[in-house]
């Protein structure tokens, strides 16, 4: 089992369904826990029945209404299955004691997302401080960057950047940049009112990004994720039968 907490205070919910759905097109079973402030996730899904946490969502789970990444294993463990038993659990993680000192040590991959607005930057910056205010040891750990809903502006990746070097987290050099795209957004909110996954009108900017940030968790060679994501556009929409 490999994990990966994709953290920070901006939305990111679309952006990690569309994750999910290539790596379970891999064959892969796949996990998404929703450890947000609004629980978004179940209005994106359509949970029909909450008293059922864990809800199949286009061929992967999705885990809505946990406390702790603690009680969702304890969950699971009730339920005669682990967390081990899936090959990938994403963590949308805003919540600050979601995920103990082990989650985060353990990770695979720790991902910050956040878009270019002061108050997700600085928010940000106030929030890994008081996580590693939780947990000292867990200074110094590295960590991936994806701006989202990115322009073309005066404010500069290096700006944002010179922002957070306060902080004790090895950034890697490159960040992925989602750029806006009015036809994204478009998509976004069909497909929640749709409760689907329409993904063959996504811009070439969305698609890339979402290409490098699968390829990364999964380790697959780019063609292959490429190929995933032509075969998974042709289904056009992903909805729960």
């Amino acid at each position: 089992m490999k994990s990966w907490i994709y953290a920070g205070v901006s939305d990111k919910h679309d952006l990690l369904l569309y994750i999910c759905r290539l790596l379970a097109s891999a064959g892969a079973k796949v996990l998404l826990v929703d450890g947000t402030e609004r629980q978004i996730y179940r209005y994106s899904i359509g949970q029909a029945d909450q008293s059922l946490p864990i809800t199949e969502y286009c061929g992967f789970d999705v885990a809505c209404g946990f406390f702790s990444a603690e009680s969702l294993k304890v969950y699971l463990k009730d339920q005669g299955c682990t967390i081990e038993d899936y090959d990938f659990v994403v963590y949308d993680l805003e919540k600050l004691t979601f995920c103990d000192e082990a989650d985060w040590r353990t990770s695979a991959g720790i991902v910050w997302v956040t878009a270019f607005e002061r108050f997700a930057v600085e928010r940000s910056v106030e929030w890994f401080k008081l996580l590693f205010s939780k947990y000292p040891a867990l200074q110094d750990i590295s960590a991936g960057i994806v701006f989202i809903r990115y322009v073309e502006s005066l404010i500069e990746e290096s700006y944002i950047r010179e922002m957070i070097r306060q902080l004790p987290v090895k950034w890697d050099e490159q960040g992925v940049k989602v750029h806006w795209d009015e036809r994204d957004y478009g998509i976004q909110l069909e497909n929640e009112h749709n409760r689907a996954l329409h993904i063959k009108p996504l811009s070439r900017s969305y698609k890339k990004a979402i290409t490098a940030l699968t390829d990364r968790m999964a380790g697959s060679g780019i063609v292959k994720t490429r190929s995933l994501f032509r075969s998974s556009a042709r289904r056009q929409v992903w909805a729960n039968s």
